[in-house]
């Protein structure tokens, strides 16, 4: 899954749209520094009269003070604003505040639409940080990438097909990105998780498809029908579609495909299997076996252990334990609101993830199975990985192999993993490239 900094940030994508500014002399850059110059004031009733019809029935001022006063726990403490930038996305302005705090930079992005009210704002990381690098192990004589659109419903996600050069039905995986508003290539900072995994397999012979999730290319959507999102818009759907737009092209018509998932991606693999006969095996990325719940305390514990558990700090975990227990508790959790669950995420959402029992769904299938875990993962740790060995080591077709060196990006790292490790610039380490490619080409 993905990391607890990035969790707070999640809500934020998923849950905040806002505003119409009263002075319509003002552009959508200064618009947004006067957003985090209220911000800076905690003038949060100020802001919430900035929110739009939809979201101020879903949202209250208490819920952005709760979130913003959170955020310096994982960042450090707020300093101030400096650069802002801007540019155009289809029918959106986008506007980068880069926000300093004390462990490191954030880009606050704000989206504007065509009246000068903002339709979502979340944290990303500074673009300009450090650039991508392509992994030495991807050999572009050897493939070709190729852009295809997944249509999904009422849906359309940009994709790209990667696919072996001079290969006659290659084997191909379906690559499915972690929680959150993920691009195709699951870009992190300067890291792009699973390009490094389609360029590297298409260069051993292996084909994949990777695309857009929904609550990327649809966020405005998916914050008006937050109510009704779950676990099948976010992923299941969407990967179900790809499968089947993957079988209907003549060129993989007879291919085995595989599903390769990452963090929720791979949580959410099995599930996926289960109700598509078209799918060969799959593949589990630092994918989690215990409920998300207790994954996440696990991670509250972990990071607000770095360096010393203050009182604020015990007060968090045990505001966390309480709607915990909310969504343990299956009458409590029918009629929860946002504000009382884990993460502000719906009563709905929490419903999906509590009726999915990823390993027992795992436990019946008939595809095999290979499982991937670094040792260095604090997201998703051996805790897990001991899970899936536990219950699913008994069939032989079952494989299980874990990293000492590897972090949740499943890339090489010394000591204790910390979410500001995110932020250099790596690679997916090539013996999850090859280890891969020796399983499916087993099969």
């Amino acid at each position: 899954m993905s990391k607890l900094q990035n969790r707070k940030v999640i809500i934020l994508i998923v849950l905040l749209a806002t505003i119409s500014f009263p002075f319509a002399a003002q552009n959508n850059e200064d618009l947004s520094i006067s957003f985090v110059k209220q911000l800076e004031r905690q003038q949060f009733d100020s802001c919430y009269r900035m929110f739009d019809t939809i979201m101020a029935s879903k949202f209250s001022a208490s819920m952005l003070e709760g979130m913003w006063q959170s955020i310096p726990k994982y960042m450090g403490d707020y300093k101030s604003y400096s650069t802002v930038s801007s540019e155009k996305k289809d029918t959106l302005d986008l506007v980068y505040v880069r926000c300093e705090f004390e462990k490191t930079k954030m880009d606050l992005q704000f989206a504007f639409n065509q009246s000068k009210k903002i339709v979502g704002m979340y944290f990303v990381p500074p673009k300009n940080k450090a650039a991508y690098a392509y992994p030495e192990y991807s050999l572009p004589h050897k493939f070709y990438e190729t852009k295809i659109t997944l249509k999904s419903g009422s849906y359309s996600l940009p994709g790209i097909l990667c696919v072996p050069n001079n290969i006659k039905n290659p084997p191909l995986a379906i690559l499915l990105a972690g929680s959150g508003p993920n691009d195709k290539d699951e870009t992190i900072g300067a890291n792009k998780v699973l390009k490094d995994i389609a360029l590297g397999l298409a260069s051993n012979g292996i084909a994949s498809y990777r695309y857009d999730k929904r609550t990327l290319a649809y966020g405005k959507e998916m914050t008006e029908k937050i109510e009704e999102f779950d676990l099948y818009d976010e992923v299941i759907e969407d990967a179900i579609s790809a499968i089947k737009m993957i079988k209907k092209n003549p060129e993989f018509k007879v291919s085995k495909v595989y599903i390769i998932g990452h963090s929720l991606g791979a949580m959410c693999a099995p599930l996926i299997a289960s109700k598509s006969k078209k799918v060969s095996g799959i593949v589990l990325l630092a994918g989690n076996a215990r409920p998300l719940e207790d994954v996440v305390l696990d991670q509250y514990n972990y990071i607000f252990g770095l360096d010393s558990i203050d009182k604020s700090e015990e007060k968090e975990i045990l505001e966390f334990r309480k709607k915990m227990q909310i969504v343990k508790t299956p009458a409590l959790l029918k009629a929860a609101k946002m504000q009382d669950l884990p993460l502000n995420g719906t009563s709905k959402y929490w419903q999906s993830l509590v009726n999915y029992n990823q390993v027992q769904v795992a436990k019946k299938l008939r595809q095999p199975i290979l499982v991937f875990q670094g040792e260095r993962d604090y997201q998703v740790t051996m805790i897990d990985f001991n899970l899936w060995k536990q219950n699913l080591g008994d069939n032989a077709k079952n494989k299980f192999i874990s990293y000492p060196a590897l972090n949740h990006l499943l890339m090489k790292g010394e000591g204790k993993s910390t979410p500001q490790e995110y932020e250099i610039q790596g690679n997916v380490d090539e013996k999850i490239i090859l280890d891969i490619t020796s399983w499916i080409k087993e099969k």
